[in-house]
Protein backbone atom coordinates (compact mmCIF):
# COMPACT_ATOMS: atom_id res chain seq x y z
CA UNK A 1 0.00 0.00 0.00
CA UNK A 2 2.69 2.61 0.84
CA UNK A 3 4.33 2.21 -2.57
CA UNK A 4 0.65 2.98 -4.15
CA UNK A 5 0.77 5.84 -2.17
CA UNK A 6 4.00 6.66 -3.07
CA UNK A 7 2.85 6.74 -6.79
CA UNK A 8 -0.17 9.14 -5.75
CA UNK A 9 2.35 11.57 -4.18
CA UNK A 10 4.29 11.99 -7.18
CA UNK A 11 1.02 12.75 -9.04
CA UNK A 12 0.59 15.24 -6.16
CA UNK A 13 3.77 16.66 -6.08
CA UNK A 14 4.21 17.22 -10.14
CA UNK A 15 0.85 18.68 -9.87
CA UNK A 16 1.99 21.37 -7.40
CA UNK A 17 4.68 22.29 -9.11
CA UNK A 18 7.02 20.08 -7.23
CA UNK A 19 8.16 17.89 -9.93
CA UNK A 20 11.18 15.83 -9.05
CA UNK A 21 11.14 16.87 -5.36
CA UNK A 22 10.77 13.04 -4.35
CA UNK A 23 11.26 11.04 -7.68
CA UNK A 24 11.85 11.34 -11.30
CA UNK A 25 11.11 14.10 -13.53
CA UNK A 26 7.87 14.31 -15.45
CA UNK A 27 7.94 17.91 -16.95
CA UNK A 28 4.22 18.26 -15.72
CA UNK A 29 0.98 16.46 -15.37
CA UNK A 30 -0.01 15.07 -19.10
CA UNK A 31 3.19 15.40 -20.66
CA UNK A 32 1.42 12.94 -23.37
CA UNK A 33 -1.94 13.53 -23.11
CA UNK A 34 -1.35 17.62 -24.21
CA UNK A 35 0.57 16.09 -27.32
CA UNK A 36 -3.25 14.10 -27.88
CA UNK A 37 -4.58 17.22 -27.49
CA UNK A 38 -2.52 19.64 -29.81
CA UNK A 39 -3.00 16.64 -32.61
CA UNK A 40 -7.18 16.85 -32.00
CA UNK A 41 -7.61 20.80 -31.90
CA UNK A 42 -5.39 20.82 -35.49
CA UNK A 43 -9.06 19.46 -36.50
CA UNK A 44 -10.33 22.62 -35.68
CA UNK A 45 -7.71 25.07 -37.19
CA UNK A 46 -7.48 23.03 -40.57
CA UNK A 47 -4.09 21.67 -39.83
CA UNK A 48 -5.04 18.11 -39.39
CA UNK A 49 -2.91 17.12 -42.11
CA UNK A 50 0.46 18.02 -40.38
CA UNK A 51 -0.21 15.88 -36.93
CA UNK A 52 2.00 13.22 -38.23
CA UNK A 53 4.30 15.40 -39.11
CA UNK A 54 7.40 15.71 -36.09
CA UNK A 55 8.40 19.07 -36.62
CA UNK A 56 4.73 20.01 -36.47
CA UNK A 57 3.16 18.28 -33.61
CA UNK A 58 6.18 19.21 -31.30
CA UNK A 59 6.23 22.90 -32.07
CA UNK A 60 2.20 22.70 -31.95
CA UNK A 61 2.51 21.10 -28.35
CA UNK A 62 4.79 23.59 -27.01
CA UNK A 63 3.66 26.48 -28.15
CA UNK A 64 0.11 25.69 -26.95
CA UNK A 65 1.00 24.37 -23.84
CA UNK A 66 4.14 26.62 -22.95
CA UNK A 67 1.71 28.07 -19.83
CA UNK A 68 1.28 23.78 -19.00
CA UNK A 69 4.78 22.85 -19.50
CA UNK A 70 7.37 23.60 -17.12
CA UNK A 71 10.10 23.18 -20.07
CA UNK A 72 9.34 22.25 -23.77
CA UNK A 73 9.11 18.56 -24.45
CA UNK A 74 12.26 17.20 -26.61
CA UNK A 75 10.57 15.07 -29.20
CA UNK A 76 6.42 14.52 -29.09
CA UNK A 77 4.99 12.31 -31.41
CA UNK A 78 1.70 10.91 -31.96
CA UNK A 79 1.67 7.89 -32.78
CA UNK A 80 -2.10 6.73 -32.32
CA UNK A 81 -4.10 5.84 -35.72
CA UNK A 82 -6.82 8.13 -36.73
CA UNK A 83 -9.71 6.79 -34.44
CA UNK A 84 -8.03 7.78 -31.61
CA UNK A 85 -8.66 11.36 -32.53
CA UNK A 86 -12.45 10.13 -32.23
CA UNK A 87 -11.69 9.58 -28.20
CA UNK A 88 -10.13 12.65 -27.77
CA UNK A 89 -12.30 15.19 -29.82
CA UNK A 90 -14.74 15.67 -27.37
CA UNK A 91 -11.45 17.36 -24.93
CA UNK A 92 -10.44 19.52 -27.62
CA UNK A 93 -11.18 22.96 -26.40
CA UNK A 94 -10.99 22.66 -22.77
CA UNK A 95 -7.83 23.55 -20.74
CA UNK A 96 -5.02 21.09 -20.56
CA UNK A 97 -5.84 20.89 -16.56
CA UNK A 98 -9.77 19.96 -16.90
CA UNK A 99 -9.24 17.94 -19.86
CA UNK A 100 -6.95 15.64 -18.00
CA UNK A 101 -9.00 15.64 -15.15
CA UNK A 102 -12.15 14.61 -17.27
CA UNK A 103 -10.51 11.89 -19.04
CA UNK A 104 -8.27 10.29 -16.60
CA UNK A 105 -11.95 10.44 -14.60
CA UNK A 106 -13.65 8.67 -17.21
CA UNK A 107 -10.70 5.78 -17.77
CA UNK A 108 -10.81 5.14 -13.78
CA UNK A 109 -14.48 4.82 -13.92
CA UNK A 110 -14.73 2.38 -17.06
CA UNK A 111 -12.29 0.86 -14.66
CA UNK A 112 -14.17 0.55 -11.76
CA UNK A 113 -17.43 -0.55 -13.50
CA UNK A 114 -15.45 -3.62 -15.72
CA UNK A 115 -14.08 -4.70 -12.49
CA UNK A 116 -17.40 -4.89 -10.63
CA UNK A 117 -18.74 -6.96 -13.71
CA UNK A 118 -15.24 -9.13 -13.47
CA UNK A 119 -15.91 -9.41 -9.52
CA UNK A 120 -19.55 -8.95 -8.57
CA UNK A 121 -19.00 -10.52 -5.47
CA UNK A 122 -16.58 -9.34 -2.32
CA UNK A 123 -13.60 -9.64 -4.52
CA UNK A 124 -14.36 -6.48 -5.91
CA UNK A 125 -13.20 -3.98 -3.65
CA UNK A 126 -9.88 -5.86 -3.75
CA UNK A 127 -9.42 -5.80 -7.55
CA UNK A 128 -10.92 -1.82 -7.36
CA UNK A 129 -8.22 -0.55 -4.35
CA UNK A 130 -5.43 -2.68 -6.19
CA UNK A 131 -5.85 -1.41 -9.45
CA UNK A 132 -6.24 2.26 -8.26
CA UNK A 133 -3.22 2.09 -6.11
CA UNK A 134 -1.29 0.07 -8.39
CA UNK A 135 2.10 2.32 -9.56
CA UNK A 136 0.48 1.72 -12.91
CA UNK A 137 -2.36 3.58 -12.42
CA UNK A 138 -0.76 7.08 -11.06
CA UNK A 139 1.69 6.66 -13.83
CA UNK A 140 -1.28 6.62 -15.98
CA UNK A 141 -2.15 10.34 -14.31
CA UNK A 142 1.08 11.12 -14.55
CA UNK A 143 1.58 11.25 -18.28
CA UNK A 144 -2.27 11.32 -19.22
CA UNK A 145 -2.29 8.47 -21.18
CA UNK A 146 -4.88 6.24 -21.88
CA UNK A 147 -3.83 2.41 -20.99
CA UNK A 148 -6.47 2.93 -18.08
CA UNK A 149 -9.09 2.94 -20.65
CA UNK A 150 -7.68 -0.28 -22.26
CA UNK A 151 -7.40 -1.93 -19.25
CA UNK A 152 -11.48 -1.38 -18.70
CA UNK A 153 -12.18 -2.15 -22.40
CA UNK A 154 -10.16 -5.47 -22.06
CA UNK A 155 -11.34 -6.45 -18.32
CA UNK A 156 -15.29 -5.58 -19.07
CA UNK A 157 -15.18 -6.99 -23.03
CA UNK A 158 -13.57 -10.38 -21.46
CA UNK A 159 -16.14 -10.44 -18.35
CA UNK A 160 -19.08 -9.63 -20.53
CA UNK A 161 -18.78 -12.52 -22.80
CA UNK A 162 -20.64 -15.15 -21.39
CA UNK A 163 -23.41 -12.84 -20.98
CA UNK A 164 -23.34 -10.37 -23.60
CA UNK A 165 -21.27 -11.43 -26.61
CA UNK A 166 -21.76 -8.63 -28.80
CA UNK A 167 -21.20 -5.64 -26.74
CA UNK A 168 -18.28 -8.07 -25.18
CA UNK A 169 -16.93 -7.70 -28.71
CA UNK A 170 -17.92 -4.00 -29.57
CA UNK A 171 -15.76 -3.13 -26.06
CA UNK A 172 -12.58 -5.58 -27.29
CA UNK A 173 -12.49 -3.77 -30.87
CA UNK A 174 -12.20 -0.04 -29.49
CA UNK A 175 -9.35 -1.27 -28.31
CA UNK A 176 -8.01 -0.83 -32.13
CA UNK A 177 -6.78 2.65 -31.61
CA UNK A 178 -3.99 0.84 -29.66
CA UNK A 179 -2.95 -1.60 -32.08
CA UNK A 180 -0.27 -3.56 -30.38
CA UNK A 181 -2.25 -4.19 -27.43
CA UNK A 182 -5.16 -5.09 -29.99
CA UNK A 183 -3.75 -7.59 -32.36
CA UNK A 184 -4.12 -11.17 -29.89
CA UNK A 185 -7.89 -9.99 -28.81
CA UNK A 186 -9.66 -11.90 -32.25
CA UNK A 187 -7.14 -14.44 -31.48
CA UNK A 188 -8.63 -15.50 -28.05
CA UNK A 189 -12.74 -14.68 -29.37
CA UNK A 190 -11.49 -17.37 -32.32
CA UNK A 191 -9.76 -19.72 -30.15
CA UNK A 192 -13.25 -19.12 -27.95
CA UNK A 193 -15.02 -19.87 -30.52
CA UNK A 194 -16.86 -16.72 -29.89
CA UNK A 195 -18.50 -15.99 -33.16
CA UNK A 196 -21.02 -13.33 -32.28
CA UNK A 197 -18.58 -11.64 -30.21
CA UNK A 198 -15.65 -11.63 -32.89
CA UNK A 199 -18.83 -10.11 -34.94
CA UNK A 200 -19.68 -7.50 -32.88
CA UNK A 201 -15.54 -6.77 -32.49
CA UNK A 202 -15.33 -5.98 -36.10
CA UNK A 203 -18.75 -3.89 -36.35
CA UNK A 204 -17.46 -1.77 -33.73
CA UNK A 205 -13.55 -1.64 -35.10
CA UNK A 206 -15.61 -1.14 -39.16
CA UNK A 207 -17.79 1.47 -37.43
CA UNK A 208 -14.76 3.47 -36.01
CA UNK A 209 -12.80 3.40 -38.78
CA UNK A 210 -15.32 5.05 -41.08
CA UNK A 211 -16.46 7.37 -39.01
CA UNK A 212 -12.80 8.59 -38.78
CA UNK A 213 -12.49 8.59 -42.08
CA UNK A 214 -15.35 10.24 -42.86
CA UNK A 215 -14.69 13.02 -40.47
CA UNK A 216 -10.66 13.42 -41.08
CA UNK A 217 -10.45 11.81 -44.34
CA UNK A 218 -8.55 8.37 -45.75
CA UNK A 219 -5.37 10.42 -46.44
CA UNK A 220 -4.72 10.44 -42.18
CA UNK A 221 -4.81 6.71 -42.24
CA UNK A 222 -1.76 6.79 -44.95
CA UNK A 223 -0.09 9.41 -42.73
CA UNK A 224 -0.01 7.54 -40.01
CA UNK A 225 0.92 4.22 -41.72
CA UNK A 226 4.31 6.10 -43.09
CA UNK A 227 5.20 7.57 -39.82
CA UNK A 228 6.72 3.52 -39.03
CA UNK A 229 7.16 3.56 -42.92
CA UNK A 230 8.99 6.46 -43.21
CA UNK A 231 10.50 8.12 -39.51
CA UNK A 232 10.82 11.53 -39.09
CA UNK A 233 13.30 13.30 -36.83
CA UNK A 234 13.96 16.61 -35.00
CA UNK A 235 17.16 17.74 -33.87
CA UNK A 236 18.70 14.74 -35.87
CA UNK A 237 16.47 12.25 -33.33
CA UNK A 238 13.08 10.09 -34.73
CA UNK A 239 10.76 10.60 -32.29
CA UNK A 240 9.43 6.92 -32.38
CA UNK A 241 12.61 5.02 -31.98
CA UNK A 242 13.39 7.53 -29.13
CA UNK A 243 10.23 6.88 -27.75
CA UNK A 244 10.53 3.07 -27.64
CA UNK A 245 14.34 3.43 -26.44
CA UNK A 246 12.61 3.80 -23.32
CA UNK A 247 10.00 1.20 -22.84
CA UNK A 248 9.87 -2.12 -21.48
CA UNK A 249 9.38 -3.90 -24.47
CA UNK A 250 11.22 -7.31 -24.73
CA UNK A 251 13.35 -5.62 -28.06
CA UNK A 252 14.02 -2.84 -25.99
CA UNK A 253 15.77 -4.94 -22.80
CA UNK A 254 17.12 -6.74 -25.53
CA UNK A 255 18.57 -3.71 -27.50
CA UNK A 256 19.74 -2.30 -24.17
CA UNK A 257 21.83 -5.96 -23.27
CA UNK A 258 23.49 -4.87 -26.17
CA UNK A 259 22.14 -6.67 -28.84
CA UNK A 260 21.95 -5.99 -32.54
CA UNK A 261 18.80 -5.21 -34.06
CA UNK A 262 17.97 -8.25 -35.83
CA UNK A 263 18.76 -10.44 -32.88
CA UNK A 264 16.15 -8.07 -30.25
CA UNK A 265 13.74 -8.07 -33.25
CA UNK A 266 14.17 -12.39 -33.08
CA UNK A 267 13.49 -12.06 -29.63
CA UNK A 268 10.43 -9.78 -29.78
CA UNK A 269 9.19 -12.09 -32.50
CA UNK A 270 9.16 -15.21 -30.34
CA UNK A 271 7.70 -13.76 -27.70
CA UNK A 272 4.70 -12.47 -30.32
CA UNK A 273 4.73 -16.22 -30.85
CA UNK A 274 4.66 -17.65 -26.92
CA UNK A 275 1.90 -14.68 -26.39
CA UNK A 276 -0.09 -16.03 -29.09
CA UNK A 277 0.21 -19.81 -27.83
CA UNK A 278 -1.00 -18.50 -24.37
CA UNK A 279 -3.37 -16.58 -25.19
CA UNK A 280 -5.10 -19.46 -27.79
CA UNK A 281 -4.41 -22.44 -25.26
CA UNK A 282 -6.08 -20.55 -22.51
CA UNK A 283 -8.76 -19.38 -24.37
CA UNK A 284 -9.36 -22.65 -26.32
CA UNK A 285 -10.08 -24.34 -23.29
CA UNK A 286 -11.68 -21.50 -21.01
CA UNK A 287 -9.40 -21.29 -18.41
CA UNK A 288 -10.38 -19.73 -15.08
CA UNK A 289 -7.14 -17.79 -15.57
CA UNK A 290 -7.78 -16.32 -19.35
CA UNK A 291 -8.20 -12.74 -18.54
CA UNK A 292 -4.95 -12.37 -16.81
CA UNK A 293 -3.33 -14.94 -19.36
CA UNK A 294 -4.29 -12.12 -21.70
CA UNK A 295 -3.29 -9.04 -20.26
CA UNK A 296 0.49 -10.62 -19.46
CA UNK A 297 0.54 -11.81 -23.09
CA UNK A 298 -0.73 -8.41 -24.53
CA UNK A 299 2.19 -7.31 -22.76
CA UNK A 300 5.06 -10.42 -23.96
CA UNK A 301 4.19 -9.24 -27.33
CA UNK A 302 3.82 -6.23 -27.80
CA UNK A 303 6.69 -4.03 -29.42
CA UNK A 304 6.15 -0.66 -27.28
CA UNK A 305 5.49 -0.76 -23.56
CA UNK A 306 5.45 1.77 -21.35
CA UNK A 307 5.33 2.20 -17.31
CA UNK A 308 1.16 2.90 -17.54
CA UNK A 309 0.58 0.46 -20.00
CA UNK A 310 1.55 -2.07 -17.30
CA UNK A 311 -1.49 -1.63 -15.36
CA UNK A 312 -2.19 -4.94 -17.53
CA UNK A 313 0.12 -6.86 -15.10
CA UNK A 314 -1.04 -5.02 -12.36
CA UNK A 315 -4.73 -6.51 -12.79
CA UNK A 316 -3.00 -10.09 -13.84
CA UNK A 317 -1.04 -9.79 -10.53
CA UNK A 318 -3.96 -9.07 -8.68
CA UNK A 319 -5.46 -11.58 -10.05
CA UNK A 320 -2.76 -14.41 -9.40
CA UNK A 321 -2.96 -13.41 -5.53
CA UNK A 322 -7.03 -13.48 -5.06
CA UNK A 323 -6.46 -16.90 -6.43
CA UNK A 324 -3.44 -18.25 -4.36
CA UNK A 325 -4.44 -20.81 -2.24
CA UNK A 326 -3.42 -19.72 1.30
CA UNK A 327 -1.29 -22.93 2.03
CA UNK A 328 1.33 -21.21 -0.47
CA UNK A 329 1.77 -17.90 0.86
CA UNK A 330 3.53 -15.47 1.49
CA UNK A 331 6.33 -17.04 -0.87
CA UNK A 332 3.81 -17.18 -3.79
CA UNK A 333 3.53 -13.42 -3.44
CA UNK A 334 6.54 -12.27 -4.38
CA UNK A 335 5.69 -12.87 -8.29
CA UNK A 336 2.80 -10.81 -7.82
CA UNK A 337 4.33 -8.00 -6.23
CA UNK A 338 7.00 -7.86 -8.44
CA UNK A 339 4.35 -7.67 -11.17
CA UNK A 340 2.38 -5.01 -9.08
CA UNK A 341 5.72 -2.57 -8.47
CA UNK A 342 6.79 -2.71 -11.74
CA UNK A 343 6.63 0.89 -12.82
CA UNK A 344 8.73 1.38 -9.85
CA UNK A 345 11.74 -0.30 -11.29
CA UNK A 346 11.24 1.36 -14.90
CA UNK A 347 12.28 2.14 -17.48
CA UNK A 348 15.53 -0.35 -18.36
CA UNK A 349 17.20 2.65 -20.10
CA UNK A 350 16.71 4.48 -16.44
CA UNK A 351 16.97 1.80 -14.00
CA UNK A 352 18.73 -1.29 -15.05
CA UNK A 353 16.32 -3.72 -12.16
CA UNK A 354 13.26 -2.94 -15.24
CA UNK A 355 15.46 -5.10 -17.73
CA UNK A 356 13.53 -8.27 -15.75
CA UNK A 357 10.12 -6.93 -16.86
CA UNK A 358 9.86 -9.19 -19.69
CA UNK A 359 10.66 -11.76 -17.56
CA UNK A 360 8.76 -11.22 -14.83
CA UNK A 361 6.00 -10.71 -16.92
CA UNK A 362 6.65 -14.46 -19.02
CA UNK A 363 6.90 -16.13 -15.52
CA UNK A 364 3.59 -14.60 -13.84
CA UNK A 365 1.88 -15.88 -17.66
CA UNK A 366 3.82 -19.09 -17.54
CA UNK A 367 2.04 -19.48 -13.60
CA UNK A 368 -0.94 -19.16 -14.81
CA UNK A 369 -0.93 -22.09 -17.28
CA UNK A 370 0.37 -24.52 -14.93
CA UNK A 371 -2.71 -24.30 -13.88
CA UNK A 372 -4.34 -26.14 -16.48
CA UNK A 373 -5.17 -29.09 -16.06
CA UNK A 374 -7.13 -31.73 -18.04
CA UNK A 375 -9.77 -29.42 -18.82
CA UNK A 376 -11.14 -30.14 -22.34
CA UNK A 377 -12.12 -27.71 -25.11
CA UNK A 378 -15.31 -25.78 -25.40
CA UNK A 379 -17.89 -26.37 -27.64
CA UNK A 380 -18.29 -24.51 -30.55
CA UNK A 381 -20.25 -21.32 -29.63
CA UNK A 382 -22.51 -18.90 -32.30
Amino acid sequence: MLFGLYGWALVAATGSGHDGLIGPRFNALGADWVIFQAAVRAFFTGDLSLIYNQAWITEATNSQFAYWLSEPLPFPLFPYPPVYLLLVLPFAKLSAGVSLLLSQLVQFVALALALRKLAPDKSYLFFLIGALLAPAAANNVLAGSNAVLVAALIVGGIALLPTRPLLAGALLGVVMFKPQFFVLLPLALLAARQGRALAGMMASAVALTLLSVALFGPSLWVDWFNVYLQPQAVSGVNGTEWGHSWDESVSTCLTLLGAPKALAMAGQGAAILIAAAAVWRASRIAHPARLAVLLCAALLASPHVSNYDLILLAIAALWAVRTLPESSRPLALILPLAAWLAPLYNPPRALPLGLITPLVILALLAGFLGLVGGQKPLPAKG
